[in-house]
C-alpha cells in the first residue's frame, strides 16, 4: 500500500509532463486548448488537495480576472465527460476534482475533509464474479474514517464532528 501525504502538490516534472500529455490528447481528440482551459487542468495537476470547483476559482481568479465562476464550473464538466478528470465525491457534499486517472483510491476523513491519495493495486487485481452479466468498467473505492492528525485530537478530546471541519472543545 502506498500512501500519498505530500500536502504541498506533485513535483514540477510531473505537473509539466501531465500538462503536456494533456494538450496531446486534447489535440488527437480535436479538442481546443484554451488558456482557461489549461489553467484549470494545472491547477488540479499541481494539487494534491483534490479542489472544488469553488477552489479552483478562487486559485486562477487573480491570474485571470475575467474568468467566472461558471466558466470554472464547465470547463470542469467538460473536462469530466471527456475523462480528463474525475469526479471525488467529499463528506461535505461538494465535488472535489482528481487529475490523477491512474488507478487509486482515497482515503477521506470524515472530521476535516481530506481526501489523500492511497494505491492499493491488489484492489485492482481481485477478480469480481460476473454478476447477470454485468460488466464492471470502474471500480471506486473510498476508504472514510479519521486522518492521523484528526485522530490525535480525538484522542486528546478537543475534536468534534461538524460538517467537515475541525472544531475545538470548550
Amino acid at each position: 500500500m502506498i500512501i500519498n501525504r505530500n500536502k504541498v502538490g506533485r513535483a514540477t516534472n510531473d505537473v509539466e509532463r501531465q500538462c503536456s500529455a494533456f494538450e496531446a490528447l486534447c489535440r488527437s481528440r480535436g479538442i481546443r486548448v484554451t488558456p482557461q482551459r489549461l489553467a484549470v487542468y494545472r491547477a488540479l495537476s499541481e494539487s494534491l488537495a483534490h479542489p472544488s470547483a469553488e477552489s479552483v476559482y478562487r486559485q486562477l481568479s487573480s491570474r485571470f480576472p475575467t474568468l467566472s465562476q461558471a466558466t470554472v464550473y464547465r470547463t470542469l464538466e467538460f473536462l469530466e465527460k471527456e475523462n480528463l478528470i474525475r469526479r471525488v465525491s467529499a463528506p461535505e457534499g461538494t465535488g472535489r476534482f482528481d487529475a490523477n486517472l491512474d488507478k487509486h483510491q482515497h482515503l477521506i476523513c470524515r472530521i476535516c475533509g481530506t481526501l489523500t491519495d492511497v494505491s492499493v493495486p491488489e484492489l485492482h487485481e481481485t477478480k469480481l464474479p460476473t454478476v447477470s452479466g454485468f460488466t464492471v468498467e470502474e471500480l471506486d473505492i473510498r476508504l472514510v474514517g479519521r486522518c492521523r492528525d484528526c485522530s490525535d485530537l480525538a484522542r486528546k478530546g478537543s475534536v468534534r464532528r461538524s460538517r467537515g471541519r475541525k472544531k475545538s472543545v470548550s
